[in-house]
């Protein structure tokens, strides 16, 4: 494989964490935890470049939980 392809893998396991993470961070902006919408954020990118949307999506539905039921 070359640089190239590798750089494309890389950056579309980027925006697609980015994607998934944007879940967390808007829930979190309209329910005013707009620091733990910034962590799933984070953390669904981070996923997302580990194990791919196997991650990322989970860590996106704990978030959005976390933020829906904490007071």
């Amino acid at each position: 494989m070359d640089g190239a392809f590798m750089a494309g893998v890389l950056v579309g396991a980027l925006l697609m964490g980015v994607v998934i993470g944007l879940i967390p961070l808007i829930i979190g902006i309209v329910k005013e935890q707009r620091n733990l919408g910034i962590i799933g954020l984070v953390s669904c990118i981070v996923g997302n470049l580990i194990l791919g949307l196997f991650l990322s999506i989970p860590i996106a539905l704990i978030f959005s939980i976390i933020i829906l039921t904490k007071k």
